[in-house]
C-alpha cells in the first residue's frame, strides 16, 4: 500500500492488520517448535504484537467511533502465511526466521514513515514512532534467532 496517500484511518487499519498477522505468525511458530527457549521467545513476540494490535485498535475505535473490523481479504505480508509443516524443517525455519526479520524491518520502516506523515497529530505520531522502535527491537530478536538457527545447521562461524 502506498504510504504517502494514506489517511489516518487507512494507516491505522493497515497497521492493525499487520499486527494481527504478526501475532498469528509468532503464535503458530511457537506452537510448532520443540525448543522451550524459542517457544518462550516466540510467545513473547506474539504477546507484544497483540499489545500493538490492541493499542492501535483502541486508537482507531476512539477516533472514528466505530468498531474495527478485520477484512479477511487484506493480507499485509503474504510471506507470513506459512503452513504448520514448514516449521518442522530446519531449512524452512531458517527461511521463516529471515522472512520474520525482513517483515519486522518493513514494519519499522512503515511506522517511521507514518510517524513523519502524521507529525502534526501528536498522539498518532508518537504511537507510530514508539511502534517503529519496538519493531526494531523485534528485528534484533529475529536476527539472533536466525543466527542461532544457522549455527545449529552449519556449526559455529569460524573467523
Amino acid at each position: 500500500m502506498e504510504n504517502k496517500e494514506m489517511t489516518a484511518k487507512e494507516a491505522l487499519s493497515y497497521a492493525i492488520h499487520a499486527e494481527i498477522e504478526a501475532n498469528e505468525f509468532y503464535l503458530e511458530w511457537s506452537i510448532n517448535t520443540n525448543d522451550p527457549a524459542a517457544k518462550k521467545e516466540l510467545q513473547e513476540l506474539a504477546d507484544w504484537e497483540a499489545q500493538h494490535r490492541d493499542q492501535l485498535t483502541n486508537i482507531y475505535e476512539s477516533r472514528f467511533s466505530e468498531k474495527f473490523q478485520r477484512n479477511p481479504n487484506v493480507t499485509v505480508e503474504p510471506a507470513l502465511k506459512v503452513k504448520a509443516d514448514e516449521f518442522k524443517d530446519v531449512y524452512n525455519v531458517l527461511r521463516i526466521a529471515s522472512t520474520a526479520y525482513l517483515t519486522e524491518l518493513t514494519s519499522a520502516e512503515f511506522y517511521s514513515d507514518m510517524a513523519k506523515k502524521f507529525a502534526d497529530d501528536e498522539e498518532l505520531s508518537k504511537t507510530f514512532s514508539d511502534l517503529a522502535d519496538m519493531e526494531k527491537s523485534h528485528m534484533q530478536l529475529m536476527l539472533k534467532r536466525y543466527l542461532r538457527l544457522k549455527e545449529d545447521l552449519s556449526g559455529p562461524l569460524m573467523l
